[in-house]
């Protein structure tokens, strides 16, 4: 007999890189610390996206890449 299972997929946070000086560590709604959600690698610079761990905000800063 075999049953059925459910699997429940649950968004990961990334690991905290070292954060840029670009980058908020803070929500600029309510000052609660924010937790890396992805980095988006683009040409000329990187997006992060974060979630406010006290309002539940997503924001995105947007971290140029030093030249080479």
């Amino acid at each position: 007999m075999t049953g059925n299972v459910v699997v429940a997929v649950v968004p990961q946070c990334e690991p905290d890189p070292v954060w840029p000086a670009q980058v908020r560590t803070s929500c600029p709604e309510c000052a609660a610390q924010l937790s890396l959600l992805r980095v988006i690698p683009g040409r000329a610079a990187e997006y992060w996206t974060t979630r406010c761990d006290g309002c539940g905000g997503i924001h995105l800063d947007i971290v140029d890449l030093p030249r080479a």
